[in-house]
């Protein structure tokens, strides 16, 4: 009697102490959300209705980094894009470079802004679960969690943290492409990239009346003859193997310039021309220059860690806790 007392008062004490636990379990991971919150807030700019809306600053580089690289990737390829992803923000910030709040929405001007609910619908409708879903927003917030106040700086100034999807064998320097003033920390480097990337290769063909109209239209021509078109051909190249410009006719284009007007996925391209179309023939994704982002998920495979891929595509940089920034006046 007094042996099954003593054993009913042993599992009443393991059960309370495993119920214990089991609270302290919930109340520690309700503590991690209300901690992944930052105390700072971001301007950000809703180009769709035009206005400026106050955003938790970590809510922003999550959804920044769920919008801009696939949450499958490796979680220190996940950890370097949410690092650049801080950096580009700051930047825009320290150097006011935003008529409109802190930065925009519009990938094409800033960094891919897509709200969670939007994001979740994108990810279901690719057929993730939502484990899955889950299970990516969890690995992207604690990236930003494990590397909070981190940036990127040269020289003790914060640095333009360019990215882009995919470059084969070699990045490009941004004065290649942009013709800007000489940036020592984006510099053409080499680069290892998974070969089954989906978009490494791709073809853009432009039927002749769109490539000449949209070309006048844009004031880079005053008009082609379909002669002239049959003779388009690249005249010269960057140092790191992608075209810098063509020619068609009397005229030179940039090979950047083209990418943004046609949707070519890449100036790293191989032109051939018939009777009726200009063929691209594309290599990589993006303008080339700073952090590729299979790159960074194939180094991170090969066992380099965030902060290892950051300064291999960053030349000469360093990356600091902490930062403390202020408002250019």
């Amino acid at each position: 009697m007094y042996f099954i007392a003593g054993i009913l008062s042993i599992i009443i004490v393991v059960l309370a102490i495993f119920q214990t636990k089991k609270i302290e379990n919930i109340e520690e991971k309700e503590e991690e959300k209300i901690n992944f919150e930052s105390s700072e807030t971001i301007e950000l700019y809703n180009t769709q209705n035009d206005k400026i809306e106050n955003v938790n600053l970590n809510y922003y580089l999550l959804c920044v980094v769920a919008s801009e690289i696939p949450f499958k990737y490796e979680y220190e390829a996940i950890k370097a894009q949410v690092v650049v992803a801080r950096t580009y923000l700051f930047n825009k910030i320290v150097n006011n470079l935003e008529e409109k709040g802190d930065v925009c929405d519009d990938y094409r001007h800033c960094q891919a802004y897509t709200p969670l609910e939007k994001l979740n619908e994108i990810w279901k409708n690719k057929g993730f679960t939502d484990k899955e879903i889950e299970e990516g927003k969890e690995k992207i917030q604690k990236a930003i969690l494990d590397t909070k106040n981190q940036v990127i700086i040269y020289n003790g100034k914060i640095i333009d943290a360019l990215f882009h999807a995919s470059s084969p064998q070699r990045t490009e320097d941004a004065k290649a492409i942009w013709s800007c003033e000489d940036i020592p920390y984006l510099k053409s480097v080499e680069n290892v990239e998974d070969e089954t990337y989906e978009n490494r290769n791709s073809q853009t063909i432009l039927p002749y009346s769109v490539f000449k109209n949209t070309l006048i239209e844009k004031g880079y021509v005053e008009n082609l003859t379909d002669e002239e078109m049959l003779n388009t051909k690249i005249s010269e190249y960057t140092d790191s193997g992608r075209v810098k410009t063509i020619q068609v006719g009397n005229y030179k284009i940039k090979a950047e310039d083209l990418r943004t007007l046609f949707g070519i996925k890449s100036t790293n391209f191989t032109l051939s021309v018939d009777s009726e179309n200009i063929v691209f023939n594309v290599i990589g994704y993006g303008h080339g220059v700073g952090l590729s982002q299979v790159g960074a998920n194939t180094y991170a495979k090969l066992g380099k860690t965030y902060d290892e891929i950051i300064h291999h595509y960053y030349t000469g940089v360093d990356i600091v806790d902490g930062y403390e920034y202020t408002k250019e006046k």
